[in-house]
């Protein structure tokens, strides 16, 4: 069964909730309250009445998405570059290399690999190898680049 599908906006919403400490529970409880305000209440980084106008147009892909997961439909690199951020606490220069079409250096655990690998829009690829510290080393690269290769 294919994952639901969120645009980046979405993804950013979600992700921030869950990054500042509501739980899914919460999140989505509040979501199928319509409760903009709860939100809103909770985090002011965006309007989250978009997030509610999301549920009321498409409610069972927006709750599976926060339950189960999703891929985004389409990501920028900073898109990338804020989900590392949100997901992870990584930083562009500590944790990780950015450039326009790629970044190097990254390590993640297992389940961090298996997270960012399902999130990750088809205009990224992401290739991993597993290092002696049982964790992964990661390169995330833009599809138009891999084909230059």
């Amino acid at each position: 069964m294919a994952r639901p599908a969120l645009s980046q906006w979405e993804a950013f919403m979600v992700e921030t909730l869950l990054a500042k400490g509501m739980s899914k529970q919460t999140l989505i409880q509040h979501i199928k309250n319509e409760d903009a305000n709860a939100l809103n209440a909770f985090d002011q980084t965006f309007n989250y009445s978009d997030l509610i106008q999301t549920a009321q147009k498409i409610p069972k892909t927006l709750l599976e998405a926060v339950e189960t997961g999703y891929t985004i439909k389409f990501v920028s690199n900073f898109g990338i570059k804020r989900l590392l951020g949100l997901k992870f606490g990584f930083e562009d220069g500590v944790d990780y290399h950015m450039s326009e079409t790629r970044f190097n250096g990254l390590t993640l655990s297992e389940n961090q690999l298996h997270v960012f690998q399902q999130m990750l829009s088809p205009n990224w690829k992401l290739f991993s190898e597993k290092n002696k510290q049982e964790k992964y080393d990661v390169a995330i690269i833009h599809a138009t680049a891999v084909e230059q290769v």
